[in-house]
């Protein structure tokens, strides 16, 4: 499956994360799903929007691999590039957008193979 990130609204884009990015459990279950959402309502897991809750993303996707991000940042682009460390190999993925978070979320469902335009 595709998804359309543009068309897609922040609730939708973190759910993304969530569910198959990060693989919370409580997708198991309808009364995790009703969990999730509650505890999102109240502010939680804003990976899109929020940047400390982004760079918790990239920490928990980057710590069982050996992958880096290279972020630049430029006065109205954001740019991440996934890179193998220590290698001349060209990059395994760049993304731009418009702010940081949203690189970073992109950057990690490319990692988890989850089609995103």
């Amino acid at each position: 499956m595709t998804y359309h990130w543009s068309q897609m609204t922040n609730a939708e884009k973190n759910l993304l994360v969530a569910r198959d990015v990060l693989k919370f459990n409580c997708f198991d279950t309808k009364e995790g799903v009703n969990w999730y959402r509650k505890h999102y309502d109240l502010g939680q897991w804003r990976y899109c929007t929020r940047l400390s809750d982004a760079i918790d993303l990239s920490e928990r996707i980057l710590k069982d691999i050996s992958i880096n991000f290279q972020i630049l940042i430029s006065k109205d682009k954001y740019e991440c590039t996934l890179v193998r460390p220590n290698e001349d190999s060209p990059p395994l993925f760049k993304i731009e957008g418009s702010t940081l978070p949203e690189v970073i979320c992109l950057a990690a469902l490319y990692l988890k193979d989850i089609e995103v335009n």
